[in-house]
């Protein structure tokens, strides 16, 4: 049985080998990329049973990302190989303090998942399906993540990510995501994401929010070096992040995403997730996220556990 299925795009980054704007580079290093492939890595890493439904190119760049994910341990073989498709690839800068800016280039082959492509029995057993806001992009995404909404039988938890101009005008997103919130049980997001989600910059006021309006489980809002910000219908608090020096925070959101479904996979589902249970899986997501920023690329620093 797998215990984390995730859903949605795989890229390929390029992270560069100094600080600086892409002018200023001499050269990339190539890593997996896409917050659903990086979390299903993550989960991997973490001694998980995780896989991934994605649409990669048939090109060399799709074969890489196989490759990593094979590698890795990750169930890929609901990973399809576009014919005649193109792997997006993304070029990542860092600043001195190791925050980061993209820049995509190429035609995107994720953008073709479909329902088709949703494994039936595989999301019917998993006990986490986890979801982003990448597949929403055209409607045909839409379709295959409501499939696989309708399909699902344990935990569902929805981590949206950040929404590009360049993929969705952001209030489109938020309209698109709302369906999938309200079949959701946990809803992550960072605090730069919470306010074009929710209207409210309070991290506290927007996990709130979250948990009132789509009757959620628990919400949380990491805030980077600062912790991450927790509600459930009866409380609510904040746990702080251990201190780490930051080399590249390339994927620290999909590297708590990872720790948290591997956490929550343990869990029976549809019992109360105990606020002693639910900040404990922060505790541990928050490590691993710290873990994740002390080496380049999204999943290099997640240490891997054996599994059982």
């Amino acid at each position: 049985m797998i215990d984390v299925l995730v859903i949605g795009e795989a890229f390929v980054d390029f992270l560069p080998s100094t600080s600086g704007s892409i002018k200023e580079m001499s050269g990339f290093e190539m890593h997996s990329g896409g917050a659903p492939c990086n979390v299903a890595l993550g989960c991997a890493r973490l001694g998980a049973k995780s896989a991934l439904v994605s649409v990669v190119g048939d090109d060399d760049f799709g074969s890489f990302i196989m490759r990593r994910l094979e590698e890795e341990g990750v169930d890929a073989t609901s990973v399809r190989k576009l014919n005649g498709g193109i792997t997006q690839l993304c070029f990542i800068t860092l600043d001195e303090a190791g925050e980061r800016s993209f820049t995509g280039r190429g035609p995107d082959a994720s953008l073709e998942l479909c329902m088709q492509d949703i494994p039936e029995d595989k999301v019917k057993k998993a006990k986490v399906l986890a979801l982003t806001c990448g597949s929403l992009r055209k409607k045909n995404g839409i379709y295959a993540v409501q499939h696989a909404l309708e399909l699902a039988k344990k935990w569902v938890v929805c981590d949206p990510g950040t929404c590009p101009p360049h993929w969705c005008e952001p209030l489109e997103m938020k309209k698109r995501l709302e369906p999938i919130f309200k079949k959701s049980h946990v809803i992550k997001c960072a605090d730069h994401e919470s306010q074009w989600l929710t209207g409210e910059e309070d991290p506290y006021a927007a996990a709130k929010y979250l948990v009132e309006t789509f009757d959620l489980k628990a919400a949380i809002v990491t805030c980077g070096a600062k912790g991450a910000v927790w509600a459930t219908k009866e409380q609510e608090g904040l746990i702080a992040s251990p201190f780490v020096q930051v080399v590249d925070t390339t994927g620290a959101g999909d590297a708590f995403m990872s720790a948290f479904c591997t956490q929550l996979s343990q869990i029976p589902f549809d019992t109360d997730i105990s606020v002693d249970q639910l900040q404990a899986m922060i505790i541990f997501a928050n490590q691993v996220a710290a873990d994740s920023v002390t080496k380049k690329g999204a999943v290099h620093g997640i240490k891997k556990i054996k599994k059982n």
